[in-house]
Parts: C-alpha cells; structure tokens; sequence
C-alpha cells in the first residue's frame, strides 16, 4: 500500500508540475503579445478569416498521440459550427493535409463547409503536401482551391480491404469457430475466401459511395459530372495536373490562399486572420489524461469483421 500511495503521489505532482508550466506558458504568451496580436485569439476585434486544419487521416472522434491531438471530423465541424454564429468571420481557409479517411466523416466535413459557403460565408482550400481522396473531398465543397505544385491530389475514389489469410491459416491448421446470426456476418473475414455473393454486395455499397462522391466534386466545382468521370478513377496527381483538369482554381501557397480568402470575402488586405493555437503544454495535459484516466485510442478495426470503407 505505501508503494502505490508513493507511486500516485509521484503522479499527482508531476500533474499538478505540469499544470504550473502551463500557466506560466501562458502568461509568459499574453505578456509577451502586443494588443493588436491579442485581439487574434478572441476573435471579436473585427471581421476578418480563421484558419481551420484538416490534418492526417479522417475520422470522427480526435486521434490521440503521444503530445497532442490530431483534431478529428468532430473537431473540424465544432469550429465551423462556431465559425458560423461568428458575426466577424467573413472567410474561412481550409488547409488539408489528408490522404483521405472514412466516407461518414468526410462527407459531414463536406456538409458542412457547403453550409457556410450557402450563407456567403467564404471558404478556400489550401491545400498542403497531400489532399488526395477524402482530402480532395472536403477541398471541392469550397468556393476557391488553391494547391502547391508538389501537392499529391486527386485520388478520386472510394475503397474496402481485406487480407486473406486462408492459406496461411490452412498451413498452420488454424481453424477459425464463428457464430453468427446471419450469413453475411462475418463478411470480409481474413480466414475464409469472400463468396461471389458477398462481393456483389460490397461493391454495390462502393459504387454509391463513390458517385455521392463524384456528384458532390461536381456540385462543389459547378461541373459536369461526365467532365470528372475520365478522371475520378483512383489516379493522383500533382498541382499542376489538378489544375489543368479544373480540379483546382490556383497554384499557390498557404499565405496566397489567405490573401485570395480576404479578397472574395471583401475585406481589407490587413483583415485579421483567426487561428486556435493550442499550448505544447496543454497537449501534454491532454495526453497525461487519456494515460491516467483510461481514455485510449483504440483501433476499432479489430473489433469489426468488415473493414471499414474509405475514401482513398
């Protein structure tokens, strides 16, 4: 008992030690902002643009790691949801460095920003070192894109996998006992073959996902969708590609797609540009509390015979 009490005291200190930083880190930020740099976290000193990120792989819950969070589809669509009953913010840019995700999750980021951009809220994507599937995705529900040269892009197109390990199995005589409630329970399973039957039923859940996927692009682009077809078969490309096959508007930098955002959203060129920055210490906090309290990532993929269908 005294071994343990010592070990919880150790943690509560090294807690509370790091609560401290973190409030001398904050002081030591607003001491050291000016008025005019401290009016940019409150975001009611002025119209102006906020910055969202779309970061890493798309899903709906945030992503923990090792310091910090990677702000999930609910995360995204909390700030837009703020955005939006924002009086002050005029212009949104969207900077997305995904290879895409899951096909619930972006699809509601798309709704989303189609939302705001339907009430003449400005929206532009900027698009970083990837922004391909799902990424290009959330981009194309935006009034403007804006993409580097060396962008990878595209990637239209939705997929569902599964390993088979039946050989493997069958060497190792690993059998496999399932229980199930209906025949296709255990669809895409790793220890059996996939029936003909099956196959049909997956692929027709893919192609409905994929063409809300190529008619949602040409509703966000205001294009044909016999324009997007030659090209939405799974191929990236780069910046350069997207813009000669109007994928994109522009090629440009992150501070060109700020610029652009003042710009369509008519606001003066030193327009204040919004951003929720999150203390390195804050993460920490954040990530000593999943440690200490039970709240880990956990990979749901193992919990489900078919794997989940995404946009890559």
């Amino acid at each position: 008992m005294d071994k343990q009490r010592k070990i919880m005291t150790a943690i509560l200190a090294l807690l509370a030690l790091i609560a401290v930083i973190a409030v001398i880190d904050i002081s030591l930020k607003i001491d050291k902002k000016s008025k005019s740099d401290l009016k940019l976290t409150l975001r009611d000193f002025g119209q102006g643009i906020e910055i969202v990120r779309v970061e890493g792989p798309i899903e709906m819950s945030d992503n923990t790691r090792a310091f910090g969070m990677s702000q999930g589809a609910e995360g995204v669509i909390k700030q837009l949801n703020d955005i939006e009953k924002n009086s002050n913010i005029k212009g949104v840019v969207v900077r997305i460095n995904s290879p895409g995700g899951t096909v619930a999750a972006t699809q509601e980021i798309y709704e989303k920003i189609w939302k705001l951009r339907k009430k003449n809220i400005i929206t532009v994507a900027s698009m970083g070192d990837v922004a391909a599937s799902g990424g290009y995705y959330v981009a194309s529900a935006c009034n403007y894109i804006m993409a580097n040269y060396g962008t990878i892009t595209g990637s239209i197109g939705v997929i569902s996998y599964s390993p088979n390990l039946k050989r493997l199995f069958d060497k190792l005589g690993i059998e496999m006992n399932v229980i199930k409630s209906g025949k296709y329970k255990d669809i895409l399973s790793s220890h059996r073959d996939i029936t003909p039957m099956e196959k049909t039923l997956i692929q027709e859940m893919i192609d409905q996902s994929y063409h809300k996927f190529v008619k949602d692009i040409a509703l966000g682009r205001n294009m044909n969708q016999d324009d997007i077809l030659p090209i939405a078969d799974g191929r990236v490309m780069n910046g350069e590609t997207a813009l000669n096959n109007k994928l994109i508007d522009q090629l440009g930098t992150f501070e060109d797609a700020i610029i652009k955002a003042k710009e369509l959203a008519s606001l003066d060129p030193d327009a204040p540009v919004y951003e929720h920055n999150v203390s390195p210490f804050k993460e920490i906090l954040e990530s000593m509390k999943n440690i200490f309290f039970g709240r880990f990532s956990v990979n749901k993929e193992l919990f489900y015979n078919l794997d989940r269908i995404e946009y890559r």
